[in-house]
């Protein structure tokens, strides 16, 4: 740009560096002297000019005073070696220029003093060719003298909404501030004026003619004008920049609040991982201050699992070779929680180059995550119960005939040495059926029968039986809040529950210990797994035991897992705890450090509901003797048929068997006479409820004994009023059997 304006000075000019080299020379310098500003740029000035040792040294002299700031303007003569050969002699002034960014420069204007009255017509010419340029300039130029206008280009006229030229000149330049701005623009025109010197850019605010505002950017420099000092003013209108600006930062302000109100946390990121910005929500998800988070890398509270997928994904952003992706992973919270999160992250970039920045979002789902945890564990504790189930099922079939026939062999071997034998399988027997009886406890897919229960009478009946249970080396103490009320359970399967804990915390201590078993009412307010605002009673066993592994507490309550020793324990203890405090509404969990002990906790739902009160007039058992009576045998398994059969008739019933296939058709059969329908439940094509419905159609007052592997399989039917019959559990003892059936023909005929 001043390039142009130079050229069109009809004067030698020449623009120097502060060091005194050549920078800039004009068209009239290069036709004068025959040397084109390529081969003269950077040069020294003197070097250029040629000039005679004495000359030099004034010259010298004069430009230090310039560059030190001692005079505004100096004056130096040189000789002029002309291209045609002739000297001739040039008197320069020299000023002093500094550029808005601080940069400083020489300007210098020379004269020939050789060319006589050709000079003045130079500079007439000169002028005029100023105010032509001036003319053409497309921004606004003023030059005012006493603060009053005295010339005003096109540009400027049209800026300020006059009509003419003539228009501004005479007015009062400060006229066209704004009020609020007419101070500080008055200092700096006094200032200007008194130093010569010009004045750095600024923002100031302009009036039109028709008093409307407008927002301008101000360049102003001292100049001679008609011989006269004279103020020169260069103004940009800016208003359309100002909007844009505007709009911007209050696109950037909703941008900011989004971000600072979000309740999703949210995160900028350098490259390395550090936090360059983050939000109020991932502060308070994490619980560091953003000090705190300012000197730490996402690594730090990754969760160690996690901190390599994380690092690499991230690099991978930065390298582009992913665009962003989403996530999910654990971080770890200032007070030591694992959090879930869900995370989303893009680049951030400066138009199309490489990304600077990584923007994320952060949604927490440790809820969700624990919940799909439940379900998960839901469908595989359903899926292995029903497994369980069946396997039960069948082996307690087996069992029953295995025990029966053992029983019934060590009674018919009384007195013999062989009788030992037979009393060894039956042991073994029941051992079995004690795993059976487990695998069905945990195999149950129904709610138990609950009831209000009061957990401290209960736990307190207890107390005897627990203490013979854990032995003399085991300190064992109880410690029963009396505010806990009644929780609805079933009563027999809280037992199981109780029992399961207290020898888990025994053999967690093999070399004695002490064990507390504790209760405590409390109401959910977060600390609880319950719902808030809903009451809970909880039962606590600790023990002083070797403890567990995190990797180990996380496994106990799964089916078949065991840390004991071979054969000391099936795994179904903890999974059976599991399964019935869960279909009781309760919650069950284990805190655990190795080498200082175990802590189990129950939490049991409150109910308001007293326990019943047992019935004293419930009737007794029969005295024993000689039975009789038709019984309709009906079992699929024909060992476990065979021995109940056997052990019927030595009791002294009839009995009639039949498949599931036959039974209805021999009931028709036998006719009036048949007592008791005593029926397997599970059974092909045709189960022992749906015979029972069947029978009983034609004959009300028929009784119904059920025999099943399952505690309360199909308990819907069982209870429906199609059947209306007892249960006999699988395995049980000839003895059992007999017992059961002749509590059956006891009980009073159904009514219709």
């Amino acid at each position: 740009m001043l390039r142009p304006v130079i050229d069109a000075v009809d004067a030698l000019v020449v623009v120097l560096s502060a060091d005194c080299s050549l920078w800039l020379w004009n068209r009239r310098c290069e036709g004068t002297s025959g040397v084109p500003l390529v081969g003269a740029a950077g040069k020294p000035l003197w070097e250029v000019m040629r000039l005679r040792p004495n000359l030099r040294a004034r010259a010298q002299e004069a430009f230090d005073r310039l560059i030190a700031g001692d005079e505004h303007s100096v004056e130096f003569r040189s000789q002029w070696l002309r291209k045609d050969g002739r000297r001739a002699r040039v008197t320069w002034t020299a000023r002093l220029v500094a550029w808005g960014d601080g940069t400083r420069f020489v300007v210098a204007t020379g004269t020939e003093t050789t060319r006589g009255p050709q000079v003045a017509r130079d500079i007439a010419e000169t002028e005029s060719r100023f105010e032509t340029l001036l003319e053409v300039l497309p921004d606004p130029v003023i030059v005012h003298q006493n603060g009053r206008v005295v010339f005003a280009n096109r540009a400027a006229v049209e800026m300020y909404g006059a009509r003419s030229q003539e228009q501004l000149i005479g007015l009062s330049v400060i006229e066209f501030v704004s009020p609020d701005h007419r101070g500080f623009v008055l200092g700096r025109m006094a200032r200007m004026l008194g130093a010569g010197e010009s004045v750095p850019m600024v923002e100031e605010r302009h009036l039109r003619l028709d008093g409307s505002t407008f927002d301008v950017e101000v360049v102003a420099a001292p100049v001679n004008f008609g011989g006269r000092p004279a103020i020169t003013v260069v103004a940009r209108e800016i208003t359309a920049r100002k909007g844009t600006e505007a709009a911007l930062r209050a696109s950037e302000a909703r941008v900011r609040a989004v971000f600072d109100q979000s309740s999703l946390g949210m995160l900028l990121v350098d490259r390395e991982g550090r936090s360059v910005e983050h939000n109020a929500a991932y502060t308070r998800l994490l619980g560091y201050d953003a000090e705190e988070l300012s000197r730490l890398t996402v690594s730090d509270y990754t969760h160690p699992a996690d901190v390599i997928p994380s690092r690499n994904r991230l690099a991978d952003l930065f390298a582009e070779r992913n665009d962003g992706y989403v996530t999910e992973k654990r971080y770890i919270a200032k007070d030591g929680r694992e959090i879930w999160a869900r995370v989303h992250v893009s680049p951030v970039r400066d138009g199309s180059g490489p990304p600077r920045f990584a923007v994320g979002t952060v949604e927490d789902i440790t809820e969700r995550k624990i919940l799909e945890g439940q379900l998960r564990e839901s469908s595989k504790m359903e899926a292995l119960g029903q497994l369980a189930g069946g396997i039960a099922h069948d082996f307690n079939n087996v069992l029953t005939v295995v025990n029966g026939m053992a029983e019934l062999l060590a009674d018919s071997l009384e007195g013999d040495e062989r009788a030992a034998d037979a009393i060894a399988i039956r042991e073994a027997g029941l051992r079995a059926a004690d795993l059976t009886s487990q695998l069905n406890a945990f195999a149950r897919r129904t709610k138990g029968s609950t009831q209000p229960v009061d957990l401290n009478r209960r736990i307190a009946e207890m107390v005897p039986m627990l203490r013979r249970l854990l032995g003399e080396d085991m300190d064992f103490t109880t410690r029963l809040d009396a505010s806990v009320g009644n929780v609805e359970a079933d009563p027999s399967q809280l037992d199981q529950v109780v029992m399961n804990l207290v020898v888990n915390g025994r053999d967690a201590m093999p070399g004695g210990g002490a064990l507390v078993l504790s209760t405590h009412a409390v109401a959910s307010d977060g600390s609880t797994r319950g719902g808030v605002g809903e009451s809970w009673a909880r039962l606590e066993i600790t023990d002083t035991g070797h403890g567990m592994e995190p990797e180990i507490l996380e496994h106990i309550f799964e089916p078949f897992f065991t840390t004991k020793g071979k054969g000391k324990g099936t795994g179904l203890g903890l999974a059976t705890v599991y399964r019935i405090v869960h279909e009781m509404g309760g919650h069950v969990w284990a805190e655990s450090e190795v080498g200082v002990g175990s802590r189990f906790i129950v939490e049991l739902p409150l109910c308001g509901e007293r326990p019943p009160v047992p019935d004293a007039k419930t009737s007794q058992p029969a005295p024993a003797g000689r039975a009789s009576g038709t019984i309709l045998l009906v079992e699929d398994d024909l060992t476990v048929r065979e021995l109940c059969k056997r052990a019927l008739k030595a009791e002294g019933y009839s009995v009639h068997v039949a498949g599931p296939r036959e039974a209805i058709e021999l009931a028709e059969t036998i006719g009036r006479d048949l007592d008791l329908l005593l029926t397997d439940v599970v059974m092909p094509e045709f189960d022992g409820p749906t015979i029972a419905a069947a029978l009983r159609s034609r004959r009300q007052e028929l009784r119904v004994l059920f025999m099943s592997g399952y505690p309360r399989d199909r308990e819907e039917e069982l209870t429906g009023a199609a059947a209306q019959g007892t249960l006999l559990s699988k395995p049980f003892k000839p003895r059992e059997l007999c017992e059961a059936v002749r509590a059956a023909l006891a009980r009073p005929l159904p009514q219709n």
